[in-house]
């Protein structure tokens, strides 16, 4: 297991580790004297009866380390984020999500377009094109949320995540030659996870999550790690500044293109919520 896999399966098991004492702790018979808080009005409890929607356009400052074969010719490429400008000719994210009670369900479109230097495995310099979608469609269930007793509004809230990861990616190789050699695919990964968001203060909020996927079912393996900070300028609209590594190993089947990549960087978006 490499050095990436094995920070992955970490972190996703911290999350697991603090959401389970979380939810332990919640159905654990309170001492006297610290009862768990409790809906004080019908206002309260009715507003979980009601959908909650929030959007957040985003964009994912990202480095990219990539390794691409198509048939025969394997090409390694590097793209850090002070290339990002010149490389990538188009790029796109935002995530949806809907709420009602401790239910709800999440959509993340991702459309990338890049172009790069590479090196074949013989040495040789070439040029390497991917254009990809990446679109994640999952639902969440609240395990908890638990209210910071004394502190005004704030809380910590822990959600189980779960569903699909659709890749599409179509690759090109310019060797500067006669055969410069092309190929599309596409795979579903499933993948499971978790994720936290707690109140520093009233203004100030921190979110973290992970997840793993892909076993075997569309890549061999893929995970994912988002942390970030979060400034609410007013109830409805909050800015966040964080950073999100994404891994992925698609060797699967008998396809003539594989794929391995890790991308990674500073992510800052604007979350609306009604």
């Amino acid at each position: 297991m490499t050095r990436l896999m094995k920070f992955a399966v970490t972190f996703f098991v911290v999350i697991l580790v603090v959401s389970g004492s979380m939810v332990y702790a919640q159905t654990t018979p309170s001492s006297p004297g610290q009862d768990v808080p409790q809906p004080t009005d019908k206002s309260q409890s009715s507003s979980q009866d009601k959908w909650q929607f929030s959007v957040t356009p985003y964009a994912w400052l990202m480095s990219m380390n990539t390794k691409a074969t198509i048939r025969n010719y394997s090409v390694t490429s590097n793209i850090y984020f002070s290339d990002t400008i010149k490389d990538v000719a188009f790029a796109g994210q935002m995530h949806f999500e809907a709420q009602k009670g401790k239910w709800g369900i999440f959509f993340d479109p991702t459309y990338l377009k890049i172009t790069s230097d590479g090196t074949l495995s013989t040495g040789r310099d070439v040029r390497l094109q991917i254009e990809q979608w990446l679109v994640e469609l999952g639902g969440f269930y609240q395990l908890g949320k638990w209210s910071l007793e004394g502190k005004g509004k704030r809380s910590v809230t822990v959600d189980a995540l779960g569903g699909g990861r659709y890749w599409y990616m179509s690759a090109n190789i310019d060797t500067s030659s006669i055969y410069n050699p092309s190929k599309t695919t596409q795979w579903i990964d499933p993948f499971i996870g978790a994720r936290l968001a707690a109140d520093i203060t009233e203004k100030l909020v921190f979110n973290i999550r992970g997840d793993i996927g892909g076993f075997g079912v569309g890549s061999d393996f893929s995970w994912n790690a988002l942390g970030a900070f979060g400034y609410r300028f007013t109830k409805d609209i909050t800015g966040y500044l964080g950073y999100r590594a994404l891994y992925v190993n698609y060797k699967a089947g008998t396809s003539n293109i594989r794929y391995e990549a890790t991308a990674y960087g500073p992510i800052m978006g604007l979350n609306f919520a009604f």
